[in-house]
């Protein structure tokens, strides 16, 4: 079994250039980043892939919501949602975990030894620190590189962004997750701004490119415009 149905859904934004976004580059040249979670559709059942920002959290970072996640995905008319795949940490992919308490929660086993534990404080600007306890809390089912995280989707361990950022294979498919942001970022080994460990993620890249496949990034505004529509807010990936 694989998904029916795989959608981006592009839920946030921010304006900002190629200078604020890229590590050590410079430039004023506008690039907006966009913010997206993805839906696995099955016949009975829907696996969430990660569940976007809080809206309240993003106001208070100066991101603009185009819509609360929570609101995208019931207009999407889907089946129950049954579990939700976290592929890393950041508050851009954990913020509306609650709203989902009924389904089982699936998360990087590295990414829950990282983020509660003992790590270098300067990293912790990119988490909510309530939402990694929640999780916590939670006692969530782990994944490694290497696992079935749904029905023919294989989890790609890709460190280097967040220590345990995941992207997921299934076929024809790579949804990289923010193991790349944008398309440019990976053909041109231009390294993301936000990093835990710089030589690791330069290395995920490698990894992306021998995956083969369609590889969709995990925050370019061109996935937008290279898949075509599925309602106002998603693209259909396949």
């Amino acid at each position: 079994m694989t998904p029916g149905e795989v959608l981006a859904v592009r839920y946030g934004t921010l304006a900002a250039t190629k200078g604020d976004l890229y590590h050590q580059y410079e430039s004023s040249e506008p690039q907006s980043l966009d913010y997206f979670f993805w839906v696995l559709r099955y016949d009975d059942f829907t696996v969430l892939v990660d569940s976007g920002f809080d809206p309240a959290v993003a106001a208070r970072r100066g991101r603009k919501c185009l819509i609360a996640p929570v609101d995208a995905v019931a207009g999407l008319g889907l089946p129950p949602v049954t579990r939700v795949v976290v592929t890393h940490f950041h508050y851009d992919h954990i913020g509306n975990l609650p709203a989902f308490a009924d389904a089982e929660l699936l998360v990087p086993e590295r990414e829950l030894e990282f983020w509660p534990g003992d790590h270098d404080p300067a990293f912790d600007g990119h988490v909510e620190a309530a939402e990694v306890a929640w999780i916590a809390a939670a006692q969530p089912s782990t994944y490694a590189g290497g696992d079935e995280v749904a029905p023919g989707v294989t989890a790609l361990s890709l460190p280097g962004h967040s220590p345990g950022q995941m992207g997921l294979v299934m076929d024809g498919l790579v949804l990289a997750s923010d193991a790349v942001h944008f398309y440019e970022e990976l053909e041109q080994r231009r390294p993301f701004w936000v990093f835990t460990d710089l030589a690791a993620m330069r290395a995920s890249y490698d990894m992306l490119e021998a995956a083969g496949g369609v590889m969709v990034p995990g925050h370019d505004p061109l996935v937008m415009e290279r898949f075509p529509r599925a309602g106002e807010h998603a693209v259909r990936l396949a």
